[in-house]
């Protein structure tokens, strides 16, 4: 029987965990997959050992676990979540033989290659180079904005380059945006693109948008928010507009600055909520307007990922790239 890994992907909002095994083709396959509220576990250890007592007998001896923010030497603290996970100390707690801790856009970017074309709506075709072998951009909004680039090497491998594109500064484009992000900057000092695109931010938007107006505020979930943006309700609307469009001229940016030539993959479930916005002709304007370098966008295809599982497979790909052939 081949080796298999637990693998997990704990962003700010839910903790997935899965065991992972090599497939056909050497491609990974997941299975016993789980997702649970962060918000059920005091730390993520409790979460981990939870899930591995539901495995018993069939839990991996390695883990190789996926977060939601940077690493430094084998340990994380969560960007939206008061987490903080150490290798080590999990190894112990948990009786794992190794446990490697990584950013849970490198599990999603590595992702990408893994996944069927079925896993993403075409936002726009573009014309990428055949062999497919061009940099990747993999951002999004999710709880927060996540962001890596998939670099190709050689003729079939791939390293990943992450970094913390979410908290670069947001920048406004129409008279209205400018308004949202005087008001932000009012309240909070520095407006990120995380504050303005992710659903740690929304109801900061919707505040700031209601006092703008002179509109009494009251919290509103997302789910009522998109139901209300697409009854013509103008606050609802607009924040859809501006976060769907805010999104892909931040990405733009990030394509323009990386090259990622070979496509842009938007991810996260903020994302996927925003798809009828994402395909507005007014938001992809956003992408390819790039003042005398407007040229060079219209070639880059753009996908969003619906895929729910795309992290845990991303992470077992990143501990099979480490294991030689059987």
């Amino acid at each position: 029987m081949a080796e298999t890994v637990l693998v997990g992907d704990i962003g700010g909002t839910n903790v997935r965990f899965a065991v992972a095994r090599r497939g056909f083709a050497g491609h990974p396959v997941i299975s016993d997959v789980s997702v649970m509220p962060g918000d059920d576990f005091e730390d993520f250890d409790d979460a981990l050992t939870a899930y591995s007592k539901e495995l018993g007998t069939k839990k991996p001896g390695k883990a190789l676990i996926a977060l939601a923010g940077p690493v430094d030497e084998g340990r994380v603290k969560l960007t939206n979540r008061d987490w903080l996970v150490d290798s080590k100390r999990l190894e112990g707690n948990c009786g794992f033989e190794r446990v490697r801790l990584v950013n849970d856009y490198a599990a999603m970017a590595r992702a990408i290659p893994e996944l069927p074309d079925s896993a993403f709506t075409v936002v726009h075709a573009g014309s990428p180079d055949e062999d497919g072998r061009e940099p990747i951009l993999v951002s999004g909004p999710g709880t927060g904005v996540g962001m890596a680039t998939l670099i190709p090497v050689g003729a079939t491998s791939w390293r990943i380059l992450t970094g913390e594109g979410g908290h670069a500064a947001y920048a406004p484009s129409t008279p209205r945006e400018w308004a949202l992000y005087q008001k932000l900057l009012e309240h909070h000092g520095y407006v990120s693109r995380e504050l303005v695109l992710s659903g740690s931010g929304l109801d900061a938007v919707h505040k700031a948008l209601c006092e703008i107006d002179g509109l009494e505020w009251n919290e509103i979930p997302p789910a009522k928010m998109l139901e209300l943006a697409r009854q013509g309700d103008p606050v609802c609307l607009d924040i859809c507009r501006i976060r769907a469009r805010g999104t892909l001229y931040a990405l733009g940016d990030a394509a323009l600055m990386n090259g990622t030539r070979g496509g842009v993959v938007i991810t996260g479930g903020v994302a996927e909520r925003l798809e009828e916005w994402l395909l507005e002709p007014e938001a992809l304007e956003r992408f390819m307007d790039r003042g005398p370098m407007s040229d060079y966008m219209p070639p880059i295809p753009v996908r969003l990922l619906k895929s729910g599982e795309a992290a845990l497979i991303g992470a077992a790909a990143l501990h099979l790239d480490e294991v030689l052939p059987s």
